[in-house]
């Protein structure tokens, strides 16, 4: 992903502010580069994705059915190929700012103008991965960031997580990817839901059949985490007596969300990250990143630094996603 944009201009002629200014680019840029576990977080659930345009449209085709058995000299059946769901995924506009005052500037106070140096950097990569973690995690087909909310429908107008996912080509049933079923303390319901997004039908009513290799946790589900770790790492069967080998070690990785709270209860997310490369299932995209501008106040001789970026999130498919422990959908028996 771009790194940040310095836009120097007229406000560091100033000599009084230069020199500072120089070091706290500085300290940007090195806060930029270094990874941090938002970065991961972004990089472990989503595809990243650099826009030119005002929003990012989505698009899909049906697929085609199987070949079939033709006799000698006869031609072959016509299949059709139709337009699939599509959705505009907009881009919105962040910002935000700190000051150094003319005073600390006098009394040399660098290490706090340097501490709000790499804070500026850490909210932009913050407010990134809450956006992304809020499109995900929140129940329903929308969710609030500031005072604005936001739509988080697939392409098919329903939420990411619904139990009523339609296709387009006619006898395609709807599907559900949201269980009120909990986690458990052994691998069932891990190893039931895995096996229904492996069975999940495309569009045109065709298995996808991938593989569903991660599990994202909220950072505060501790007894969860725990379960989790036990069951995708011990050599042996979790919880049992007998001598059987743990089906699921191996097999899945866990991302432990580091913005997703819960109050109460103990969701979690399946996913196949497979299938989210390969549909674009998740897709977090860059319109302008971090773009980092100066300036002098006359007014009160402090150095204002201003920080402008736009960013979306969104989703081509859904069946990339499974939510289990969910307060309202589908309840296996």
């Amino acid at each position: 992903m771009p790194g940040i944009t310095f836009s120097k201009n007229s406000g560091l002629n100033d000599d009084l502010w230069k020199p500072t200014a120089e070091v706290l680019t500085a300290i940007m840029k090195d806060t930029d580069a270094e990874q941090n576990g938002y970065d991961d977080f972004i990089k472990a659930v989503a595809n990243e994705k650099v826009s030119t345009k005002y929003a990012e449209k989505t698009g899909a085709l049906t697929s085609l059915g199987n070949f079939g058995i033709v006799g000698e000299g006869d031609r072959s059946p016509v299949d059709e190929i139709q337009a699939g769901f599509s959705k505009l995924i907009p881009h919105k506009t962040f910002m935000n700012e700190f000051v150094c005052s003319k005073e600390m500037r006098d009394d040399g106070d660098i290490d706090m103008m340097k501490t709000a140096a790499i804070e500026l950097v850490n909210s932009y990569k913050r407010t990134k991965a809450q956006y992304l973690s809020d499109s995900i995690v929140t129940e329903g087909s929308t969710f609030i960031n500031g005072s604005t909310t936001i739509d988080k429908t697939s392409p098919d107008a329903v939420a990411l997580f619904s139990a009523s996912h339609p296709g387009i080509k006619s006898g395609v049933a709807v599907q559900s990817n949201v269980f009120t079923n909990a986690f458990g303390t052994d691998s069932s319901m891990l190893n039931r839901l895995a096996n229904i997004g492996m069975n999940f039908r495309n569009d045109s009513g065709n298995i996808i059949n991938y593989n569903y290799d991660t599990i994202i946790v909220p950072s505060n589900a501790y007894q969860l985490i725990d379960t989790i770790k036990k069951i995708i790492k011990t050599d042996l069967t979790v919880g049992s007596n007998y001598n059987d080998i743990n089906t699921q070690k191996g097999l899945w990785s866990l991302v432990i969300d580091p913005l997703w709270q819960v109050s109460s209860g103990a969701p979690y997310v399946l996913m196949s990250s497979k299938a989210n490369k390969a549909m674009l299932g998740t897709c977090m995209y860059d319109r302008i990143a971090l773009d980092v501008q100066n300036e002098t106040d006359i007014h009160t001789r402090n150095l204002i630094w201003n920080g402008y970026c736009r960013f979306s999130a969104g989703f081509r498919n859904w069946r990339h996603m499974i939510l289990g422990g969910a307060s309202a959908g589908t309840t296996l028996s």
